[in-house]
């Protein structure tokens, strides 16, 4: 017990990380691949969905380094390290999917590294704790 909170912290980065590693592919593939004639990127509905993760990576982002600092100062981060977990694995479960989504058919291929990258991040969810499990402990802590 004395170590889940730094397992559930290291399984927070891991998500965010691989967050912002498929945006970042995303985000290059969309520049580069052509659709009628123009950048997928160009099209106002890739550009909307590029947006909305990126803010979501992004706030995922500062949620984590500040429970680092936290972590690192000896702080007790039990309810806040639950958050993350919960709410950083989800945002990079719908950031994989969403960046899937982008890459066509192409996102399934094993060629390309969104489709083990959406493979690999619905561990996330289940490892060092649920999210279901995590929404209890927030639950008790923000019901009593």
């Amino acid at each position: 017990m004395k170590n889940l909170q730094q397992e559930r912290l290291v399984c927070t980065i891991g998500a965010q990380t691989a967050a912002e590693f498929m945006l970042g592919e995303t985000i290059r593939y969309c520049k580069e691949r052509q659709v009628f004639g123009k950048p997928l990127a160009g099209f106002q509905n890739t550009q909307f969905a590029l947006a909305e993760m990126a803010a979501e990576v992004k706030i995922g982002r500062t949620f984590v380094d500040k429970l680092i600092v936290e972590h690192w100062r000896k702080n007790s981060v039990v309810i806040d390290v639950s958050m993350a977990k919960f709410w950083v694995t989800e945002m990079a479960w719908r950031t994989a999917d969403r960046c899937l989504q982008l890459f066509g058919g192409y996102g399934y291929c094993e060629e390309y590294p969104i489709a083990r990258a959406w493979r690999d991040i619905r561990i996330t969810r289940i490892l060092a704790g649920s999210n279901e499990i995590m929404k209890t402990i927030i639950a008790k802590a923000v019901t009593k």
